[in-house]
């Protein structure tokens, strides 16, 4: 009787005698392993320890050369019987196989010795082989395309062994289906490394795109912002610089009109009806109100344009010490109108509990565009709760050597099923057109990348979110 199977386009018979039926068995789990399977070691591990039973041998292993070189390899998958040793993991240096064998093993050379004590195996061979405790071995090359990738050797350790056409014919075709095992392996690895590599090369285009949109923001925010300053400021220091000299000529106004009031206190009917329309006697109360209250509106709109400048820091591109309060601050102006109250919520209340810090390295308008993200998103989220109470948190300390700086709502909170995305670029929970998604992956490169610092989130759904950052007070190196 004869059964046919295919493999690679060739048709191979076998007459079943009981020992080969036995063969075709472990052939058939072994095709069947390698196509349901592209785990080369569970496959190499499976095939070791079947051949060890069905053979009844002392060791099988499989041996895999290092690279290119025919001569040098280890043992990386065997199974052995006690008390022989085993030989995984021991390097292997085998000059006289690499000179006199390798190509021939390439070709598909089978070697088959019965005893390693015979004239016929060279010294360098034996010694090789004694090592291991071989006294007759079968040995298959496993061919990986168009290289010799390693071999199958199934080893007699006790005594002398004179091996079958069929055992050789069966250790062969093994050998084949494993060679294709371990193409696909090596087929698999080369799609997951060029996996891995579209990922981070998308990784870093998502990072390069999302920098280039950060600096082109920072540009067009802080030029807005220093523009908007220095235009405010111009008529407003001219306003605020004239309203000294006006309070001036106005309280000697009123001193000379009291004046002539002594001199004439009986003016005639007409002067008498003027005075009394005007009423002289409001203006000279209320003038000096008004004075002192354009000039304290001066000195708020002066106190926002300072805000403005020190928010934008234009002419502190560079590495600079710093006091982190005053960034805080200057952006909580600039957000001071969403904070105030509308139809449809009540206002926010800012709670701050800030530290005696020290000046912070760092690059202030950056970190002063950190503190705009979260704090805008603090609002936001504020925005969509239901309720009256509403607050920011603002809280600084020390903490070990660095200064922590965090920024807590009560708001709805952030689920845990997206949590750890919220620093992904592009990822946002707002609707299209209320968001790009590139806030908190700004936020998170500024921090950590550009000032070697910490961001990380806490949140509890219906309890709000704290976003923290933990910065080294000297930053010791540019990193870039």
């Amino acid at each position: 009787m004869t059964l046919t199977w295919n493999q690679a386009g060739q048709d191979v018979r076998c007459h079943l005698s009981s020992d080969r039926l036995i063969y075709y068995r472990l052939l058939t789990e072994v095709i069947s392993k390698i196509r349901s399977s592209l785990d080369l070691e569970t496959i190499l591990k499976t095939t070791v320890v079947q051949l060890l039973e069905v053979l009844n041998t002392d060791r099988v292993a499989v041996f895999q050369f290092n690279s290119d070189l025919a001569w040098h390899g280890e043992v990386i998958c065997e199974d052995v019987k006690s008390p022989w040793k085993p030989a995984s993991s021991i390097q292997v240096y085998d000059h006289c196989f690499g000179e006199q064998f390798a190509a021939e093993y390439l070709k598909g050379r089978i070697s088959a010795i019965p005893d390693i004590y015979t004239p016929q195996i060279s010294d360098c061979h034996r010694e090789i082989l004694a090592q291991f405790q071989v006294r007759a071995n079968l040995v298959t090359p496993l061919i990986k395309g168009n290289e010799l990738w390693g071999l199958l050797c199934i080893h007699e350790c006790g005594k002398s062994r004179n091996w079958t056409a069929t055992e050789i014919e069966f250790v062969s075709q093994i050998s084949q289906q494993l060679g294709v095992a371990i193409q696909q392996a090596d087929l698999l690895e080369k799609t997951k490394k060029q996996a891995q590599e579209l990922r981070q090369t998308l990784e870093q285009l998502q990072s390069t795109q999302a920098q280039i949109i950060q600096n082109e923001k920072m540009v067009s925010l802080g030029n807005l912002v220093a523009g908007v300053a220095h235009e405010i400021n111009n008529p407003v220091s001219f306003i605020h610089g004239n309203l000294s000299y006006i309070q001036e000529y106005a309280k000697d106004l009123l001193e000379l009109l009291n004046d002539y009031q002594q001199t004439y206190p009986d003016p005639e009917a007409e002067l008498q009806e003027s005075l009394e329309d005007k009423d002289v006697e409001f203006i000279q109360e209320d003038l000096q109100k008004i004075l002192t209250s354009m000039k304290s509106g001066t000195e708020r709109i002066k106190g926002i344009v300072t805000s403005l400048r020190n928010f934008s820091r234009m002419d502190e591109a560079q590495m600079k010490s710093v006091d982190i309060h005053e960034g805080i601050d200057s952006t909580l102006v600039i957000l001071n109108h969403r904070l105030e109250g509308k139809e449809n919520r009540p206002e926010i209340l800012i709670i701050k509990d800030y530290g005696d810090l020290p000046l912070i390295d760092c690059y202030p308008a950056q970190l002063n565009q950190v503190f705009m993200y979260l704090l805008s998103n603090a609002i936001d989220a504020l925005d969509e709760k239901i309720g009256n109470d509403r607050y920011i948190k603002i809280k600084t300390e020390i903490e070990g050597a660095n200064v922590r700086i965090s920024i807590a709502d009560n708001g709805n909170g952030i689920p845990e099923s997206i949590r750890s995305q919220v620093f992904d670029p592009f990822f946002t929970t707002k609707p299209p057109g209320k968001g790009t998604g590139l806030g908190l992956s700004i936020c998170y490169t500024i921090v950590v990348e550009k000032h070697q610092g910490r961001l990380w989130c806490d949140s509890s759904p219906g309890e709000g979110t704290r976003f923290t950052i933990e910065l080294q007070p000297e930053l010791s190196n540019d990193p870039d």
